[in-house]
């Protein structure tokens, strides 16, 4: 079986001695969690500065790491990955939409700090949307925004039947609405609870992607002119009109003259 480049490189079992070589500038690599990645180049463009990826070369980075980035960010530059660290433990499995312990990475409510506005079931809608993100919108998240590519009907209709654009206008009777279309609100969220501080959570969830461009085609059209819908709209049309739109089935946007034209 051959490996692609990316995997193959990844695999590669790097020594403490081999690791240290590489701490100048224009050569250097650094651990996070046992991963050896080479960020000679990614330093020129580092949001921090070159000098801060050149003053830690050569050496396990993880704890300053965690100090100021996301497990995202790894994902993110998984191809600057070279191998793994001799000696280090097999990488621990991370179950999809699961809440990290990593320092202001989340809301303090999740991390066991006391809130007056968070409870048991803005976790569970947390995980649940971050899930979704996770499985179904990163993989792809980063090719689409390059592109610019407008979301296809599949796409919609996931986001529909994950419940996702219906939590996305917030609390009210268009939840009821939704649970007759059999859509779910994420983390089974009893609609009588359903509150702004869910759905907050919901457009949090999404923005952990970091592609402006992508993050508006899911929605943000849509989030301004579906409202309107069941707000104004005839009872026919919230039937109609408005099924189509929580199911993701269409697709709208906000078309309002201005007084003077």
């Amino acid at each position: 079986l051959k490996l692609p480049k990316v995997a193959a490189m990844a695999a590669k079992v790097i020594s403490k001695a081999e690791l240290e070589q590489h701490k100048t500038p224009g050569d250097l690599w650094m651990v996070v969690d046992g991963d050896v990645y080479n960020v000679s180049k990614f330093a020129q463009v580092h949001p921090g500065g070159a000098q801060i990826l050149e003053e830690y070369g050569g050496k396990d980075v993880t704890v300053d790491f965690y100090e100021m980035h996301r497990k995202d960010v790894l994902t993110k530059y998984a191809k600057l990955k070279v191998g793994r660290m001799e000696g280090a433990p097999a990488p621990a499995a991370h179950a999809a939409g699961e809440i990290t312990a990593i320092p202001f990475a989340e809301l303090p409510a999740f991390q066991g700090q006391n809130s007056p506005y968070y409870n048991e079931s803005h976790r569970r809608l947390a995980q649940a949307v971050r899930a979704f993100v996770q499985t179904e919108l990163e993989p792809i998240a980063e090719a689409a925004d390059l592109a610019g590519e407008y979301p296809e009907l599949e796409l919609r209709q996931k986001l529909g039947a994950a419940g996702l654009l219906a939590i996305g206008m917030g609390p009210g009777p268009h939840l009821q609405f939704a649970k007759s279309l059999g859509l779910p609100i994420p983390g089974d969220v009893d609609i009588a609870q359903f509150d702004y501080f869910h759905e907050m959570i919901r457009h949090q969830e999404i923005a952990r992607l970091g592609r402006p461009g992508f993050v508006d085609s899911l929605g943000a059209g849509w989030g301004i002119s579906a409202p309107a819908v069941f707000h104004f709209g005839s009872d026919e049309m919230r039937k109609t009109v408005g099924s189509q739109l929580l199911k993701g089935d269409k697709w709208s946007a906000l078309a309002i003259s201005e007084p003077f034209a």
